[in-house]
């Protein structure tokens, strides 16, 4: 039995071989199964960092027109900024509403400088204007106003109050108002930059 054993050694060595070699293709055959299962994982991944990219990119490339557009509106407040007046001069608006009001006749007119405001880019200095007179001579005073702010200076009409002069001649064909309004005017502050 020895020697019958012997003799055929080599099929046991060949089986034990074959056998060796299913058990490594077995081993080859779940790991390339594995492998299979997770390309559909990997190409998802893939596909959601190509999404994730191209959105960087557009909003890379919205950004760059945001910072143009900024650019652009920078250069815009930097001119109308120059257009505003260096300084306001009291003296001179004050005696812009004098005229206007010995033109217009109004009586007992009064203009009083207040407090000047820094908005950042610009001061804003504001005034009180009283007086009487008609509600016309008023109106045609406002729109002075509005014709003088659109060739020379930015001028707002803030506030307006009206009260009915009890103390005026009652014989008048027009009653006399007394009138009172907040004008603001405006300068430029030199000392400002966009983007501080």
């Amino acid at each position: 039995m020895k020697d019958q054993l012997v003799k055929q050694f080599h099929w046991i060595i060949i089986l034990y071989a074959g056998f060796g070699l299913f058990t490594v293709y077995e081993e080859k055959e779940a790991e390339l199964v594995a492998s299979q299962a997770q390309i559909p994982g990997l190409e998802n991944n893939v596909n959601r960092l190509k999404r994730k990219l191209t959105q960087i990119n557009q909003f890379r490339e919205d950004l760059n027109k945001s910072k143009e557009r900024v650019q652009a509106v920078v250069k815009q407040i930097e001119t109308i900024q120059k257009q505003l007046p260096t300084d306001i001069n009291d003296v001179e608006i004050q005696q812009l509403f004098s005229n206007m009001s010995d033109e217009l006749r109004i009586v007992e007119p009064n203009t009083q400088p207040l407090e000047e405001i820094n908005n950042g880019f610009y001061f804003s200095k504001n005034f009180k204007y009283s007086g009487k007179g008609t509600f016309l001579q008023f109106l045609i005073l406002v729109e002075k106003l509005e014709v003088l702010a659109s060739k020379d200076r930015i001028l707002n009409v803030k506030d307006l109050s009206f009260r009915i002069n009890e103390a005026a001649d009652k014989r008048s064909r027009f009653t006399i108002l007394e009138f009172e309004t907040a004008i603001e005017s405006f300068r430029y502050n030199p000392d400002h930059k966009e983007g501080n």
